[in-house]
């Protein structure tokens, strides 16, 4: 267990603070692109390279790594996840501390962030622990006609494209006020958002584990982005032997 205030270790001057002191200079509203919302997304890797281990990334992340995870949606208007994501992790209401909660409501917030899914086919885990909270708003951009269960507790919308891509779904997302999305990935979404532009800012922690697993995912998996995505260091932090990486995406090529 993290003890009630956890700090990080800011690499460049030694300051050691709490997560969301040190991701208060992120601000994703206030830098948000006209025509989406500002995108940063949230990887989890091991030092060779994998995002999963045994089918999850629970082995990959500690208290640290989850405690930067939900600061970092504090932070969000919407919380974009693959319905594999789900799947695998389950999930449940995206922000439930007191702080946290606080905190959103002082910038003007709802409680939590809503969950966004794309789904095709409608292809929805709607077992997934995310649907059981009856105070988690879900927005599921698809293709195809289809309904919510009757047993799901979440207030899910379902909005119907004519072509549910990344691209077009954030475009409606910043018509409904949403400025700040958090993408948690997995990894076929994260090649989605970097093929197409789409992401802002990469947040990656370095877990202190080797797997040597051919068959794990990696951070970001396909086919090779069209042109590589050139990244910058913004900030290094450190718990014990983990690192955290922020980079901002270059747009210079």
């Amino acid at each position: 267990m993290l003890r009630a205030v956890t700090t990080f270790c800011r690499q460049a001057d030694g300051a050691a603070l709490p997560p969301h002191e040190l991701l208060a200079e992120v601000r994703p509203a206030e830098r948000a692109p006209a025509d989406r919302p500002f995108v940063y997304a949230n990887m989890v890797t091991s030092i060779d390279g994998r995002a999963a281990v045994g089918g999850s990334s629970r082995m990959l992340g500690s208290p640290a790594d989850t405690l930067m995870l939900t600061e970092l949606r504090t932070l969000a208007d919407a919380v974009l996840i693959g319905t594999r994501t789900v799947r695998a992790e389950g999930y449940a209401r995206l922000v439930g501390h007191p702080d946290r909660i606080a905190r959103r409501r002082a910038a003007g917030r709802p409680d939590t962030p809503t969950a966004v899914l794309l789904s095709r086919t409608l292809d929805v885990p709607w077992e997934a622990g995310l649907f059981a909270a009856a105070d988690q708003p879900v927005l599921v951009y698809t293709g195809t006609e289809g309904d919510v269960p009757a047993h799901v507790a979440a207030p899910v919308e379902i909005v119907r494209l004519r072509d549910p891509t990344p691209a077009a779904a954030l475009a409606d997302l910043r018509t409904r006020g949403v400025r700040a999305v958090l993408c948690e990935g997995g990894p076929t979404l994260n090649r989605a958002l970097l093929a197409g532009g789409l992401v802002d800012e990469v947040f990656i922690t370095v877990a202190p584990l080797v797997t040597a697993d051919d068959d794990a995912p990696r951070i970001v998996q396909g086919v090779a982005l069209p042109t590589p995505a050139t990244l910058s260091l913004t900030s290094t932090l450190r718990h014990g032997d983990e690192l955290f990486l922020r980079y901002a995406v270059r747009r210079d090529g």
